[in-house]
């Protein structure tokens, strides 16, 4: 299998350009997201707030993810405060990290411009935009795939030490303590195994078992964590597979699926790279190649299958995505090399078409400037992170008219990103949480249905008797309190639906109720 990278002759007095370019890219859209961030222009989405809960309570692991998360969110808090730009600073902290690395990698591989023009792509992908700037699960899992990718591509080579596995090993072990799709990078492993007979050698040698070793001891936070919670965990991710539902074929599902990736990747980067992701076995099977298709397809491939039985959320193959770009920008450099000059055209189209689709996903008020109507609501992609100090308003006027009565009043919420919203947004409420007394709190529930559960501050009913409480939900139409919360007062007043204004739009509606005399 050929092994040489598709670096020409008389490139390399050009590539510190490339690479100083590159990184030119990296920093700038660094200090525009944190810049973006710090603005004020979007609050936190329900997962942050309820993320930035966990950060007060640092554990082993959590209900339904592992612990990295709140770990990021306590480390940026303390740099940044209790901010939208504390909670979220690492997320463009590693999409820049992941960047570098990359840029580096395909200098040392590749040529830098090929590096540049990946740093292009990924700046202008809806996806990777998004990732960049909201703090999920998924910029924390990007990053050390990313690194233990490169790290794998290091230790497959003659010269690399055990060491070089052990780095694999670590940088996969903190991908699964980010999220624990990151166990699927071993699939990967064996994909590339099978596919490259050259590197098979690797698992006679004791790295690959140190490295897997390694990533094995990295479980046991979430291990010793769930063994203590009735492998609450286990439970959670079912559902969330829904490997507790029958089987149920949709075609739909395979179609959706298609549809929101082909979206979220840019159509003409998804078609560039389905398209390498096939074409490289006939036109430059390098082992690079094949170790980046590996890396990377194996994850959206499963998932694609997976649509068999079940919907699958987008984010799921957010680990894919890097991967299956680079062995793109891989395989369409060296064609173009090669004289298919329409590669240029297609490149042009994606970043010109990408940068658009950024800049109105970031600024969708930019829409009703050039057409003079607003975006729908439902179609806003800000919907779900605007529109939050509204809710507070409106919920802490409805709390100041029940204490009114003369009884202490709290909030409690019919989701937990509610609480986490409310938690966050009212100062008071915020001041709770920091300082151990909250005053926004989870409906009770038979059972865990999220990480509330298992915090003691937060069972209103072992310490707040007698007191009021106001009950949020946000919902499009009216509904009934649960069974549970009926239960443990002794009235309860439907106080009606709020429809909330953002930018003169209806964005959504809440509806709260008067809870007296908790018993």
């Amino acid at each position: 299998m050929n092994t040489t990278s598709s670096r020409a002759p008389g490139d390399l007095p050009r590539d510190q350009q490339w690479l100083r370019l590159g990184y030119g890219i990296i920093a700038v859209l660094f200090l525009f997201r944190l810049a973006y961030i710090a603005s004020g222009k979007i609050e936190l989405s329900k997962d942050e707030a309820y993320q930035w809960l966990w950060s007060k309570h640092l554990a082993l692991s959590y209900y339904s993810k592992p612990l990295m998360i709140a770990y990021a969110q306590w480390l940026g808090t303390h740099l940044f405060g209790d901010t939208e730009l504390g909670v979220r600073f690492f997320s463009p902290f590693c999409s820049a990290l992941a960047s570098a690395l990359l840029l580096r990698f395909f200098a040392r591989e590749v040529n830098a411009r090929a590096g540049v023009v990946l740093m292009a792509i990924c700046g202008v992908t809806p996806f990777i935009a998004v990732g960049s700037t909201l703090l999920t699960i998924d910029p924390l899992l990007v990053l050390f795939w990313t690194a233990a990718m490169l790290a794998g591509w290091r230790a497959i080579q003659p010269e690399a030490r055990t060491r070089d596995w052990l780095w694999v090993g670590l940088w996969s072990g903190l991908a699964f303590l980010s999220k624990y799709t990151a166990l699927m990078l071993w699939i990967c492993w064996a994909v590339f195994f099978i596919a490259s007979p050259a590197a098979r050698g690797q698992l006679r040698r004791p790295g690959i078992w140190l490295a897997l070793l390694v990533n094995l001891l990295c479980t046991l936070p979430v291990l010793i964590w769930n063994s203590q919670h009735g492998w609450v965990t286990v439970e959670h991710v079912a559902g969330n597979a829904n490997l507790n539902h029958a089987w149920k074929f949709s075609f739909n599902y395979l179609l959706g699926f298609l549809g929101t990736t082909g979206g979220l990747m840019h159509p003409v980067f998804w078609v560039a790279s389905m398209w390498a992701c096939i074409g490289f076995w006939k036109f430059m099977r390098t082992q690079l190649a094949v170790y980046l298709f590996s890396m990377g397809t194996p994850v959206y491939a499963v998932y694609l299958l997976y649509t068999i039985r079940s919907p699958i959320q987008p984010n799921w193959i957010a680990a894919a995505i890097l991967p299956m770009f680079c062995l793109m920008v891989v395989y369409w450099e060296q064609r173009w090399r090669q004289g298919e000059r329409a590669v240029q055209v297609w490149f042009k189209t994606g970043l010109v078409t990408g940068l658009i689709a950024v800049v109105l996903a970031l600024f969708p008020e930019t829409i009703e400037k050039i057409t003079g109507r607003p975006v729908p609501p439902r179609m806003d992609p800000l919907r779900r992170v605007q529109g939050w100090r509204e809710v507070v308003k409106t919920v802490a006027a409805e709390r100041q008219k029940l204490a009114a009565e003369g009884k202490p009043v709290f909030i409690i919420c019919d989701h937990y990103g509610l609480t986490g919203i409310i938690s966050f947004y009212h100062s008071e409420a915020k001041r709770g949480v920091l300082s151990g007394s909250p005053l926004a709190y989870y409906q009770t529930a038979a059972h865990a249905k999220n990480q509330l559960f298992f915090w003691p501050e937060y069972r209103y009913r072992e310490k707040l008797k007698g007191m009021n409480a106001i009950l949020v939900g946000e919902n499009d139409k009216p509904t009934s309190p649960s069974a549970e919360v009926v239960k443990e007062f002794n009235s309860i007043t439907n106080l009606g639906m709020f429809p909330l204004e953002h930018r003169g739009r209806v964005t959504r509606r809440l509806q709260l109720w008067a809870c007296r005399d908790l018993r």
